[in-house]
């Protein structure tokens, strides 16, 4: 049964970002300066400087910012936690998948998926647009951060 759950898991991280993609609206170059620049200004904010990432809804990076100060595992953390949110439709940090699962997960897509917090999916009017992940501070912080640059395009 667990390798049933196992393999029934590994099946939609792979092709859930494919379908995802499919049903999804791209975000534009405007929006994605504008989210980039949304969180960076709450990482100036909160006095955190942070790396910021931004995929579309395969998971695929759109953009990214390492601020200055950010340590240089930033990149790669902010990636995988946008890449998470995006794939899974959840914040990165609260998946409620089983900690064995998520590190078989994490193993085959080559460390792209984290449970690490600080990873929002950037839904708008009920389609899925990609995730922002963000990376450098707490995970109150980077959820915070994320969530900025998130609400910055829901208002337009």
């Amino acid at each position: 049964m667990q390798r049933w759950v196992c393999l029934t898991i590994l099946f939609l991280t792979f092709t859930l970002p494919v379908w995802a993609q499919q049903s999804a609206t791209t975000l534009s170059t405007e929006e994605i300066q504008h989210i980039l620049s949304a969180a960076v200004a709450k990482a100036n904010e909160i006095g955190v400087p942070m790396g910021i990432s931004v995929v579309d809804a395969g998971g695929n990076l759109l953009g990214f910012i390492k601020m200055d100060g950010a340590f240089i595992h930033t990149n790669h953390t902010s990636f995988s936690k946008a890449y998470t949110a995006a794939s899974i439709r959840r914040p990165s940090g609260a998946s409620g998948i089983p900690a064995n699962v998520t590190t078989e997960i994490s193993s085959t897509t080559g460390g792209k998926f984290t449970t690490l917090p600080g990873g929002l999916p950037i839904i708008k009017e009920g389609r899925l647009m990609g995730g922002i992940g963000v990376g450098g501070g707490k995970g109150e912080q980077d959820e915070a951060v994320a969530k900025a640059g998130v609400e910055s395009i829901l208002k337009k």
